[in-house]
């Protein structure tokens, strides 16, 4: 999701001319922000074009595919078409990036199943999934509750709207590990429009229920994946308006809002035009 704050700094292209050469001068710009774009095309709308030099256009157009940022998962699709937007022209003479009203834009994304697993299984995501204090139900009678690792986290995106969550649960104790394979279904839904939430969650070893602490693990894996509220610290309000799971891929629709660029600005100002 941090590839919504990397949009924002093409901003700064509407000073650098109009029609083609202020699209190609915000995609380069967006290009700057990601690690690898396998499609990426940008068109700044405006009549008549000159407005573009006083920082007004009356929609910016963003279709991408295969667009990635280290460690966030690989974007499959994304779409934004964002209201009528106006910076302060004084930014193109190298003043600080101000809007002159809050941005807003709809977004549309899907990710992958693969693309997912990846980021699940990245070391940032990992660090989620260590030291799970829990009590297994089929783990005999223990004083004290156990301390696992969840390894190779997997999730496989059911359709509809269901998810199946494995990985191999590493007991530790002393030198001396025990692991179990443990997966598990549940329905998933997004709380707030922020955080993820699952429901019901089904356990599918020996008809055991998961232990909330691990279903916990898990939950906090998957956000850490989504992150949005390091788009809040950015001063961007992400609202997840739909939230679709089918075979294989999951599909987000969303608002975006942007009241100031100030966290935004910064090395991206090196990229003016």
């Amino acid at each position: 999701m941090e590839i919504l704050a990397g949009l924002l700094g093409l901003l700064a292209g509407l000073g650098g001319g109009a029609g083609y050469l202020a699209d190609q001068s915000a995609r380069q710009l967006l290009l700057d922000q990601l690690d690898r774009a396998e499609v990426l095309e940008v068109r700044i709308q405006s009549q008549p074009n000159y407005r573009l030099l006083n920082g007004e256009a009356d929609r910016l157009l963003i279709a991408g595919r295969g667009l990635y940022r280290a460690p966030f998962p690989r974007v499959d699709v994304l779409e934004l078409e964002t209201d009528a937007l106006a910076i302060n022209p004084s930014s193109f003479q190298g003043d600080p990036l101000r809007l002159e009203r809050p941005l807003q834009a709809a977004v549309r994304i899907v990710v992958r199943e693969d693309d997912l697993n990846a980021a699940l299984n990245s070391p940032e995501v990992l660090s989620q999934f260590q030291n799970i204090e829990a009590d297994l139900p089929f783990g005999g009678r223990q004083e004290e509750p156990s301390r696992f690792d969840l390894r190779q986290p997997r999730i496989e995106l059911l359709d509809p709207n269901r998810i199946q969550l494995s990985a191999i649960l590493v007991e530790r104790s002393g030198e001396v590990e025990q692991s179990i394979d443990v997966a598990f279904n549940a329905g998933i839904r997004v709380e707030g429009g922020q955080s993820l939430r699952l429901q019901d969650p089904e356990f599918v070893v020996a008809s055991v229920r998961v232990p909330d602490e691990i279903s916990e693990a898990f939950l906090g894996g998957l956000n850490e994946v989504f992150n949005l509220k390091e788009l809040e610290d950015l001063g961007i309000l992400l609202r997840v308006l739909n939230l679709e799971v089918g075979s294989g891929q999951l599909e987000v629709i969303g608002f975006v809002r942007v009241e100031t660029l100030d966290h935004l600005t910064g090395s991206r100002r090196a990229a003016l035009p």
